[in-house]
């Protein structure tokens, strides 16, 4: 995992500014120029809060992704190594999210998988797969994603709990801004149908045409108020908007989500009329909150866990692959020097099937004698990260592309030349390892 390095711009050190000049450039662009800089392996996550980007070979790679773009240094975090896999394992479980647990973002790195697929097909495909698993294993046994973290979605779901049937309902959307926007949408997910208004007619008509409501004039509240189960206001206006006045004749919840109040107090005495403010709101979305918080202990735990277990299945995978390479080296010899004794064999009387095939079962098992002890080795050097060891294994049974001299090296290793064949003796009948 050592030759695993990212680099991240997020909301946690940029603003949405400086991480969209990251994230409006094409994705398949950005993985050409990755590949092009030396890097092995490529992903990029692109999402409204963050740009990320993962490779494997020289870090120097990684940093290609910043090319044309100013980016302040302060707002870079860099990792490398096993670091950087506990990075995207935090991610996608929702931990490095700005509403912690939230589950849009499990998505996001799943389809940034797909677009990257024919590049992860080293240590970084693994890691990848494994912040997937990661993701959906938190959501499954955590309650990090449970509850109501965001103003809107809470209000949408007090508003589920004192309508008998929010599917069934009709409802009016006072005010198109950013907190108008964040209610009408999970109403509108719910089922209900909205009435949008402004005291811009182009902003209600923008958001209505958003959550598949209508638009009305301001002015035609008053009249609309008594027709609906819910009236939801959220204006930036500088005192209260609604008066009794308002919600003569009607029976309705009201949800009052602006700051300072839109609604007069005095409405709160109508027995007709229930009024809810923000502070019902935010104690739901505390509520929700500090459930996601001791959530993410647990999943802090699982994140633990899973890296552990990868970094033991990419040392597993590494020995494995330098065996691979040493049973074939193994395995071309034997055939070779079989093949030899049978030529000589035949030119001295001949040989039956029988011997021919005793022959091969002895070659097979002096491979398999001979490689049992350094097979064992490399798999305990491996995963003590020896990589002494393994170098010197390497060397020994010319196995290409051999381990990195230590674990914190960001070097490229350049694979030696292996391109000469298996020397023989000076009589030109017997190969031996070199």
């Amino acid at each position: 995992m050592n030759d695993l390095s990212a680099l991240v711009v997020s909301h946690k050190r940029a603003s949405v500014d400086q991480i969209s000049q990251l994230t409006e450039r094409p994705t398949d662009l950005l993985l050409d120029r990755l590949s092009g800089a030396g890097a092995e392996e490529a992903y990029v996550l692109h999402t409204c809060n963050r740009a990320e980007y993962y490779v494997t070979g020289p870090t120097s790679a990684r940093e290609t992704a910043l090319d044309g773009v100013e980016v302040g240094s302060d707002t870079v975090q860099r990792f490398d190594g096993a670091a950087a896999a506990r990075h995207l394992l935090r991610v996608a479980a929702g931990l490095e999210s700005m509403v912690v647990g939230e589950d849009e973002i499990l998505g996001q790195v799943s389809a940034a998988q797909e677009e990257a697929l024919s590049s992860l097909d080293g240590t970084l495909g693994p890691v990848v797969e494994k912040a997937i698993r990661v993701g959906k294993r938190v959501r499954s046994e955590t309650r990090i994603n449970e509850g109501n973290p965001s103003m809107g979605t809470a209000a949408a779901e007090l508003a589920s709990r004192q309508l008998d049937d929010i599917a069934e309902s009709r409802a009016i959307v006072i005010g198109a801004g950013e907190m108008g926007k964040l209610i009408a949408s999970p109403l509108a997910d719910r089922g209900a149908e909205l009435l949008v208004t402004n005291r811009t007619y182009e902003s209600a008509k923008d958001l209505a045409s958003r959550v598949d409501g209508t638009p009305i004039c301001f002015e035609a509240v008053q009249s609309r108020v008594q027709y609906v189960d819910l009236v939801v206001t959220a204006t930036d206006a500088p005192h209260p908007i609604l008066d009794t006045g308002t919600f003569e004749g009607a029976d309705v919840i009201a949800l009052d989500l602006a700051n300072p109040p839109d609604i007069e107090p005095d409405v709160e005495e109508m027995a007709s009329i229930t009024v809810f403010d923000i502070d019902d709101i935010g104690t739901i979305v505390d509520s929700a909150m500090s459930r996601r918080t001791e959530a993410a202990a647990d999943a802090e735990t699982i994140v633990a866990a899973e890296i552990e277990a990868l970094e033991r299945n990419l040392k597993k995978r590494e020995a494995e692959s330098m065996l691979s390479a040493i049973y074939e080296r193994a395995e071309e010899l034997r055939r070779s020097e079989v093949s030899r004794a049978i030529n000589r064999l035949e030119e001295n009387g001949g040989i039956t099937d029988s011997e021919q095939e005793i022959l091969e079962q002895m070659g097979s098992a002096l491979v398999k004698k001979l490689l049992s002890t350094p097979t064992q080795s490399i798999k305990d050097a491996a995963v003590s990260e020896d990589y002494e060891t393994l170098r010197t294994v390497a060397d020994v049974f010319q196995v290409p592309d051999s381990p990195p001299e230590d674990a914190e090296s960001d070097a490229p290793i350049e694979p030696r030349d292996h391109s000469d064949p298996a020397p023989e003796s000076g009589d030109g009948e017997t190969g031996h390892w070199d």
